[in-house]
């Protein structure tokens, strides 16, 4: 005979999650895109930059110019969307906990502004650093603890009755893994607007890009200019910063002349202070919502 098995921690989030994305109208369109570059820089990186951070930050620079990528739906009192004033990314990875290979959501804030090797470090953080170090998933875990019913409300309260923490929790968008070896799924489940799926292991630039998306909140057209903006950016800024971590001209790939990477050392550390000066104003600004 069979048994009953227990729900694990792990699966009762995720059951969360499908509950919620099962009464979203959610659809999905897909696309292949083309970075021969952009994989040909990415292979000469060290450390390499991983094709989800590459495609975490070019989407996100997308969401940040494009505002109905960053609202959300929301049902109570009655039906309006509120609309988050930055990008939040909320990236899905798989990690062994107690035994199992159990999801978890690693939070990306304003990845649009992070350099990719930052971005890099946090990611490689989030996928080998201990659980037991990582805030976020140690919050994931306790939250899975409680009984249903708190659960219940508690997303409840979170979609309609406190939509400006969505970000901080949800995110303002989704990624996780399109397909693997040549299978693709159709579309992705999630609690957020819209979700990124990307091909984690392309072939020589060449892959497929899903984007699932609320039709409560955004219709197909401006997803196609999305998807179109996305490959855009992958192959003009993000292209250009991976040839400047390498040391070549972003346009042939020939190696920079000594003059050219002076030049180039210069704008990188005038980069670095702007990005030192956003992280100090994120900070205030943090502190700010907090006291509120």
């Amino acid at each position: 005979m069979g048994k009953r098995v227990k729900l694990s921690n792990g699966r009762r989030l995720v059951d969360d999650v499908i509950r919620i994305a099962s009464k979203m109208p959610m659809a999905a369109l897909s696309g292949d895109y083309d970075a021969a570059m952009v994989a040909t820089f990415r292979r000469r990186t060290s450390p390499k930059i991983s094709w989800n951070v590459l495609y975490l930050k070019a989407y996100a620079a997308v969401c940040a110019k494009n505002p109905e990528l960053r609202r959300a739906y929301v049902s109570f009192p009655w039906g309006h969307m509120y609309e988050h004033d930055r990008t939040v990314g909320m990236m899905t990875i798989a990690r062994e906990h107690e035994g199992e290979e159990r999801l978890f959501f690693a939070r990306f804030n304003r990845p649009e502004e992070e350099s990719l090797a930052d971005l890099q470090k946090h990611y490689d953080h989030y996928r080998t650093a201990p659980i037991s170090e990582i805030k976020q998933f140690r919050h994931q875990i306790r939250f899975a603890h409680t009984p249903k019913l708190i659960r219940r409300f508690a997303w409840w309260f979170m979609f309609n009755l406190w939509p400006q923490k969505r970000a901080s929790h949800m995110g303002t968008f989704g990624m996780s893994f399109s397909g693997y070896k040549g299978a693709y799924g159709t579309k992705h489940l999630g609690p957020n607007t819209t979700i990124l799926g990307v091909d984690p292991t392309p072939r020589k630039g060449v892959g497929r890009v899903l984007l699932t998306f609320d039709h409560r909140v955004i219709d197909g057209t401006p997803v196609t200019k999305a998807m179109r903006q996305i490959n855009q950016v992958l192959n003009t800024a993000i292209k250009v910063e991976l040839a400047e971590m390498i040391g070549v001209n972003p346009k042939t790939g020939e190696d920079l002349s000594e003059t050219e990477l002076l030049d180039l050392q210069k704008r990188l550390e005038v980069r670095k202070s702007e990005a030192e000066q956003r992280r100090d104003t994120e900070a205030v600004r943090k502190k700010k919502r907090s006291a509120a």
